[in-house]
């Protein structure tokens, strides 16, 4: 145990000297990294800080899954020894002994005080025999200000004892065995593995299957990077059917057109890998993963979250950067590619037109009057739209207090398709972007994913109150009409939106 194990105390000391923290790290087993890359340590390190860590556990000896699939493609081939095991960096909220224990019972007794505050444990990150590119798999808590959207939570085993990490994976690349592409890929399926239940392959192999059917160079090294079409067919390999957004406009409308695209799949829990080019680098990609707060009431959110396997985990991209600079903004973007789970056939995109064609079509039968001098307007409203399991609908209408209650009773037992796009009615002179559960829900559109957007009959349920339809209506109460495939209601409060579409289990 202690020659396994060793405790490290943490805090803004350490984050001023992250290269003498990383060769501490590495002698306790007993290898140097020489000059090793730093800039994703460094950020790492300040997001820990940030995060209130206070205590590292370092594990040695760690055989982490993917860095034995790229030691077994690349660097096992390689005369030079390199050890196909790596350390893992534990963090943790909790004070770290004064002196630092070095028996095992100590060392225990600190991992089971660990276990048993809630929240203490933030994450681990692998630290690889590479000098180049030393953070490999990583797991590491979001911050609260800048929440993720597209985030799980992860088992974590150290000394019999079992933690949880609530965050988007994280990956640097290695230049050998994939480029900046493979990162991103890696870090989305990632983040979907447990939810959609599909392979999330690792860098060496999304390499393999991205150059299967079509390579411009040789496959390892993998550094040359991927085109658009393969990085579709390394996506497609794990059995995600990747959806490509293209970015057409320019100029000041880019950005905003670039979070609007984005911006339902991110509330999906859909990871967004976003493709850019700048006039003075070569081509990037990073993995969109939240947006960054809006700034009002009534604004769109000021950017998007996202992992940077060049720079760091938990970064903001900004709508644009000063002018001269090399750095990469929101008005770089060329496209958006989105791995849907199987079986989703309908866009966002084809939602919310779809949505406003039911309410249109819908609407006149509920109005005591359906010709409504100079045509019928709805209260401010904007849209939130994002996919969500009927599972997770279930609850949220389980759970929903000021739902109606006949509402309600259909929406938990009426019959739903596995994946849904939920079109959120939410009055505009309340509605923040930035707590999408606050009570300014004022109806809801809900659709099947699964249908032909341009002939399938896509809706499920409609659900409207007299906050959204000022004018009286056929019915004060609950109106269902067709086999239950529409709901209307004119009477209800206010609710809060879904912040978890995917379910907490």
């Amino acid at each position: 145990m202690p020659s396994r194990y060793h405790l490290v105390a943490f805090g803004p000391a350490e984050v001023a000297k992250p290269e003498a923290l990383l060769a501490s790290v590495a002698q306790l087993k007993g290898t140097a990294l020489g000059q090793p890359s730093l800039q994703q340590w460094k950020a790492i390190l300040s997001h820990l800080n940030s995060s209130g860590a206070k205590t590292l556990l370092i594990q040695d000896g760690v055989r982490d899954p993917d860095f034995l699939e790229e030691y077994e493609a690349f660097y096992s081939r390689q005369q030079r020894s390199v050890s196909r095991l790596c350390i893992r960096v534990h963090a943790f909220k909790l004070d770290c002994p004064d002196p630092v224990p070095t028996a095992s019972q100590q060392l225990l007794a600190f991992v089971d005080e660990a276990a048993s505050q809630q929240d203490s444990y933030l994450g681990f990150v692998t630290i690889r025999p590479l000098r180049h590119a030393p953070v490999g798999a990583t797991i590491i808590q979001d911050l609260p200000s800048i929440p993720a959207l597209c985030k799980d939570y992860f088992p974590v085993h150290i000394a019999g004892t079992k933690f949880t990490v609530h965050g988007t994976p994280y990956l640097q690349q290695d230049n050998a065995v994939g480029a900046c592409a493979q990162a991103s890929i890696w870090m989305a399926l990632r983040t979907l593995r447990r939810r959609a239940g599909n392979s999330a392959y690792s860098p060496a192999q999304l390499t393999v299957s991205a150059t299967k059917y079509t390579a411009l160079n040789r496959v390892f090294p993998g550094r040359g990077g991927l085109t658009v079409g393969q990085m579709l067919e390394a996506i497609r390999a794990s059995n995600h059917d990747p959806l490509v957004i293209p970015i057409q406009v320019s100029g000041k409308q880019k950005p905003e057109a670039v979070i609007r695209q984005a911006q339902p799949y991110l509330e999906s829990g859909l990871p967004v890998v976003t493709l850019l080019h700048h006039p003075k680098t070569l081509g990037h990609a990073v993995v969109a993963i939240g947006l960054s707060p809006a700034p009002a009431v009534n604004h769109s959110p000021a950017g998007l979250l996202i992992h940077n396997d060049n720079e760091g985990p938990y970064l903001e991209l900004p709508r644009s950067v000063a002018g001269g600079s090399d750095k990469y903004s929101l008005a770089h973007t060329t496209n958006l590619i989105v791995p849907l789970p199987e079986g989703v056939f309908m866009s966002a995109a084809e939602a919310e037109p779809q949505a406003m064609a039911a309410l249109s079509f819908w609407l006149p039968s509920f109005l005591v009057t359906p010709a409504v001098p100079g045509g019928l307007t709805l209260n401010p409203a904007i849209l939130r739209t994002y996919l969500c399991t009927r599972h997770s609908f279930r609850s949220w209408a389980k759970d929903c207090a000021q739902l109606d209650s006949a509402a309600k009773d259909v929406y938990r037992i009426s019959e739903m398709p596995r994946l849904v796009w939920v079109i959120e009615i939410h009055d505009s002179t309340v509605y923040d972007p930035n707590k999408p559960g606050l009570q300014s829900r004022v109806g809801e559109v809900v659709l099947d994913s699964a249908a032909d957007a341009l002939h399938g009959d896509a809706l499920v349920f409609i659900r409207l109150t007299s906050k959204l339809v000022p004018v009286p209506t056929t019915q004060p109460g609950l109106l269902v009409t067709g086999e239950g495939a529409v709901i209307a209601l004119a009477t209800g409060e206010a609710v809060g939106g879904i912040t978890e579409p995917w379910g907490k289990d």
